[in-house]
């Protein structure tokens, strides 16, 4: 998934304009993996539980994780910001099966 989608997808701007995008799913979990490349976004009414972020970690094993809500990221350059933020994590993670 390209980055400006997932701007498009976090600020809900695939649902109609009005009552259908006020009422869309107002939170997010973004997998990232250690290319910075978005692997995938799961929505949410409400906040996600613990249990649900994890199972999300267990789809995409390897990645990290980004929560997100509608205007928390406006632009691509924020989101790009954010996501390079994120990316020393990965240097203290052990590659997928080493381990």
């Amino acid at each position: 998934m390209n980055i400006s989608e997932a701007v498009r997808i976090i600020n809900n701007l695939d649902y109609e304009e009005g009552l259908k995008r006020k009422f869309a799913p107002q939170h997010s979990l973004m997998q990232l993996d250690r290319n910075g490349d978005i692997v995938a976004i799961y929505r949410f009414k409400k906040s996600p539980t613990e249990e649900e972020q994890v199972e999300a970690l267990k789809k995409h094993r390897g990645t990290v994780q980004i929560p997100a809500m509608p205007g928390m990221f406006d632009t691509v350059a924020a989101l790009q910001a954010r996501i390079s933020k994120s990316m020393p994590v990965f240097s203290s993670l052990s590659p997928i099966g080493s381990g």
